[in-house]
């Protein structure tokens, strides 16, 4: 839960409520106060929080909200404290009202909002339900270990059965009936497997292979990758090889780069010691026997097969795209009109969530690009927001996380100066949201934190990356969203600084990864916000199916053209 997921005013009023010395609120602003908690959800969450009510009731929650239940549904009427008289309610004008009162006047109509927002979302209470219905569902026990980037046309066999490419894969058995497929583990090493091949992924650093066809590409900062086999296990020492491994246990072993260090699983001649097979060479291990065979790296899939796909195929997995460029170039050019640009959008940018028709407040660069590549004339124009300017958008295709699904989401951003000592509020990010009233919003957010900080929340997970990013510097954000059916969704974030290349395919790299969570969630808005003071540019905003759909700089060019 985050401050900057609500209006600035509620902040504010909140401040002055909590931290005044004097804690007075206005007739006006006192029920403006009450109409953030009765409206939104988040500020119910985000009060208990962050004041000392929350400590108040934390030993007895169960009691309080039931005796709030049936107030609130009408089954009883509140009566006295026992010991005590009955009390004569007299009206306070607003203004009189002390720093007390005020507290525990809004504590108790957040509490009421709170649990009546309970039980309409939910149509039951949060005591009375079972354990497994507030965290939506168990967490399997099983952790990721690696994803599958791709595969031609594969027939899987056995219990785990991977669905589409990118798919996060948990610690379990596959089979791989025939086909070709990339595993690309969480520690950097790839992994090509051709059918028929029976695997165990163990952890981001060991497989358990009992038969079958591998291809291996290390990974230099990871440690060893161990690949077991029945009678063997292969480490890789900055290594390319190749293996074919038979039911019998037997292995044919070829190293194309580096060297592989063999281990014995059983220490007899000629393996007493462990052997160094260096690249050129190729081994044919038998349970007593090393003989030399001739290195054949034609016999072995080092990559998946298949040509890169063309411009016109990109285009298909390309959802949204904005680059902010303006139809018509007003006078002065900052007030450009922006916010109705762009392909894949139900409607304008706009000041607020909902069905608001007032457009987003920025300033228009029409002729100015962060991209790193020549921009036609019609993709030129970025956008300027500052001093707490939010833009809501929706999206003709919401992003699902109750499917099976893979997204990618890319942008450029760049922060620019503000003065000195100016920390608080220069947070600036693009979200996702869901147009849906939830009492537990989880929103998908990445950016900049106010000390500079790459930022990524996912579900209620919050994570920060030093070091800072640079004020004045443009980075390039991608995002890589799994959204699971049954298993569990995970958000990766890249920020790519000026200096560095973007690859062709996905990083072995990210800048922020959450853990496993579960959201079956449907964003349908896309939010960019800047807080206070701050002060950024944003521009090159995609949403997409597959990595080159938000990466490949030419194909916003074609998308524009064809339109």
């Amino acid at each position: 839960m985050s401050i900057q997921d609500l209006p600035p005013e509620f902040e504010q009023l909140l401040n002055r409520l909590l931290n005044s010395p004097e804690g007075e609120l206005s007739d006006s602003d006192f029920e403006k106060f009450q109409s953030f908690l009765s409206s939104d959800p988040q500020a119910v969450q985000y009060y208990f929080e962050y004041s000392d009510i929350n400590a108040a009731i934390q030993a007895d929650v169960s009691a309080h909200l039931k005796s709030l239940e049936e107030i609130a549904i009408g089954d009883i009427k509140p009566e006295p404290l026992s010991g005590q008289e009955s009390q004569v309610i007299r009206e306070v004008p607003a203004k009189s009202r002390t720093p007390v009162v005020n507290y525990f006047l809004v504590a108790a109509a957040s509490l009421m909002f709170f649990v009546a927002m309970e039980w309409m979302t939910s149509g039951d209470f949060l005591w009375k339900r079972p354990s497994d219905s507030i965290t939506e569902s168990s967490l399997t026990n099983l952790p990721y270990v690696a994803t599958l980037t791709r595969s031609t046309d594969c027939v899987w066999g056995g219990k785990s059965l991977p669905e589409f490419s990118g798919q996060r894969l948990l610690t379990e058995d596959l089979v791989l009936e025939q086909g070709v497929a990339e595993f690309r583990f969480d520690s950097g090493v790839r992994l090509i497997i051709e059918g028929p091949t029976k695997i165990e992924l163990v952890t981001s650093c060991c497989a358990n292979i009992e038969y079958g066809t591998v291809v291996l590409h290390g990974y230099e900062p990871t440690p060893e990758f161990s690949l077991v086999t029945p009678r063997l296990t292969f480490h890789d020492i900055g290594t390319e090889y190749g293996a074919r491994i038979n039911q019998d246990g037997e292995v044919e072993l070829h190293v194309f780069e580096g060297a592989v260090r063999v281990d014995s699983h059983q220490k007899n001649e000629p393996f007493a010691e462990a052997m160094i097979i260096q690249a050129g060479e190729a081994r044919h291990l038998k349970q007593n026997v090393i003989d030399d065979i001739p290195l054949k790296s034609e016999n072995f899939k080092r990559e998946v097969p298949g040509a890169p796909k063309k411009l016109q195929a990109l285009q298909q997995e390309l959802l949204i795209y904005d680059s902010f460029h303006p139809p018509v170039i007003g006078d002065p050019e900052r007030l450009s009109e922006w916010q109705n640009s762009g392909i894949g959008w139900a409607n304008p940018w706009r000041k607020q969530q909902g069905h608001s028709d007032e457009f987003a407040t920025g300033d228009s660069h029409p002729r100015k690009t962060l991209a790193r590549t020549d921009q036609a004339e019609n993709q030129l124009g970025l956008i300027e927001l500052r001093e707490g300017n939010t833009a809501w958008r929706t999206l003709e295709k919401p992003i699902r996380m109750d499917t099976n699904a893979i997204y990618y989401l890319s942008f450029y951003m760049q922060k620019i100066n503000s003065g000195p000592d100016t920390v608080a509020e220069q947070f600036g990010n693009l979200s996702l949201q869901t147009s849906t009233v939830s009492a537990h919003p989880r929103n998908i957010l990445m950016g900049m934190s106010s000390e500079s900080y790459a930022t990524l929340q996912a579900d209620m997970q919050i994570m920060e990356k030093a070091p800072p990013l640079q004020t004045g510097k443009t980075y390039f954000f991608v995002a890589k969203i799994v959204a699971s059916e049954k298993d569990s969704d995970q958000v990766f974030l890249r920020a790519f600084s000026e200096a560095e290349a973007i690859p062709e395919g996905e990083p072995p790299v990210w800048t922020c990864i959450s853990t496993p969570f579960q959201n079956s969630n449907v964003f349908d808005l896309v939010r960019i916000q800047v807080g206070h003071k701050g002060d950024f540019l944003f521009d090159e905003l995609r949403i997409g199916t597959t990595w080159a759909a938000v990466v490949n700089p030419d194909l916003p060019r074609l998308v524009l053209e064809k339109r």
